[in-house]
């Protein structure tokens, strides 16, 4: 069975309320705690660029390196600057010539991806956390609680992975736990909150109004972050505002009744830093998702009689046309490539396959059952954003972006207005 966040909540919980760091071991933690207080402007550094939390990027950079700058938060090693590549799990990252870059790295690969953590609360921490390190204890040795939590407190016992993949049940873990340190950091530090507020995590883009096309940098790689951890895709986080920036810049306007210019004023950054919110065509129903969409494509449908592509077309354009004139002329014959241009779609749209799918017809159902998941009228609910990127990252993969842009926004607004 999958461990996931919802499962495991009333756990952590009831383990947070529980713990007590063990006596004899106060005065290490105590001054592991105080060691990194003292390290929390570099920390502070890290977590401006990807929005985790400094507190916790401390506690995993202790766990895995004793804090030592020289060792890569993946696993500690002791490459930064050597030109060397991890050679223990996760392996084959890097190289790294700083720090900060090892941390970027390690904070936002998949699976771990803490950047789009939307909140944090103390459970949240337990489950982010230990998924970091692995579910390894909770799978197969479910009798031991993971020391990479809860060492040197009254949660663990005994039992460790000495190596990767080797268990020890009689070994006990010599290092502190990450709970330990983070439960006396936060009694240390007022500042540090772990109640699913920003807790200033909203970086200093707020600052910097005006983001927009061609911009670069780390106000950028921040206004991303913050973009991609409510919903919105932006594709890489790599600090260049590209199109894929601007469009997940409109589609959150868009789910906050802004006008959806693309940039990022100072309208859209107060409201990115005002946190998630629920998406406005939550309660809506089918037809009314339906008809905001079929209005939309209509301000690009082909007119009756326009030819609209063959079945031997690989263009872009020509396959938009066929969907489009599918759905509006009732064209349900024409045949749809089945080449790679269907591929990134498939991704797009949540992985689900395309096989089989041979009409244009078709296609569009499929395509209309994807964004009806997607805003929530159909299985778990997603910001209304979400309709946006999906169709502008669908009609991308096409090559008719530029075509169907006026398109996206009309359906946009359209679905984004409150019924």
């Amino acid at each position: 069975m999958a461990n996931t966040f919802d499962g495991l909540r009333a756990e952590y919980a009831d383990l947070w309320q529980r713990m007590r760091i063990r006596p004899e071991r106060l005065t290490e933690v105590n001054a592991i705690t105080n060691r990194l207080i003292a390290l929390k402007p570099r920390y502070q550094q890290v977590a401006s660029k990807v929005l985790v939390p400094w507190h916790i990027i401390a506690v995993l950079h202790q766990r895995e390196a004793s804090a030592d700058f020289a060792g890569v938060l993946h696993n500690g090693e002791r490459i930064i600057g050597t030109g060397k590549l991890t050679s223990l799990v996760p392996k084959d990252r890097g190289p790294f010539y700083s720090w900060e870059e090892s941390a970027v790295d390690a904070l936002t690969m998949p699976p771990h991806s803490l950047h789009l953590v939307p909140n944090w609360t103390v459970e949240r921490a337990c489950f982010e956390i230990e998924r970091y390190n692995g579910f390894g204890y909770r799978n197969h040795h479910p009798q031991v609680r993971s020391p990479y939590l809860w060492s040197f407190s009254t949660n663990y016992e005994c039992g460790k992975y000495v190596a990767d993949g080797h268990f020890d049940p009689d070994a006990n873990d010599k290092q502190c736990g990450t709970m330990p340190i983070l439960k006396m950091l936060m009694e240390l530090d007022s500042s540090i909150r772990l109640d699913g507020a920003l807790d200033g995590r909203v970086p200093q883009i707020a600052a910097v109004a005006g983001l927009q096309m061609g911009a670069k940098g780390d106000p950028v790689r921040q206004l991303q972050t913050a973009l991609a951890s409510q919903g919105f895709q932006v594709g890489d986080i790599d600090g260049d505002f590209g199109n894929n920036t601007a469009a997940a810049v409109r589609a959150f306007q868009l789910s906050r009744s802004l006008p959806p210019t693309g940039v990022a004023d100072q309208a859209t950054l107060r409201a990115l830093a005002s946190g998630p919110r629920r998406s406005p065509v939550e309660g809506f129903k089918q037809a009314d998702v339906l008809l905001a969409l079929v209005n939309a494509l209509k301000a690009r449908a082909p007119a009756p009689g326009v030819p609209i592509g063959t079945s031997s077309s690989e263009s872009g354009t020509d396959l938009l046309h066929v969907i489009i004139g599918a759905l509006i002329n009732g064209q349900t014959g024409a045949a749809v490539p089945t080449t790679p241009i269907l591929s990134p779609i498939d991704r797009a749209l949540g992985g689900e396959t395309l096989v089989g799918k041979k009409t244009a017809l078709s296609v569009v159902a499929y395509v209309v059952l994807a964004i009806l998941k997607a805003v929530g009228v159909v299985g778990v609910a997603t910001p209304t954003g979400q309709i946006l990127t999906i169709l502008i990252t669908a009609f991308g993969a096409l090559g008719g972006t530029a075509k169907i842009d006026r398109a996206i926004q009309a359906f946009g607004i359209i679905a984004a207005k409150p019924k």
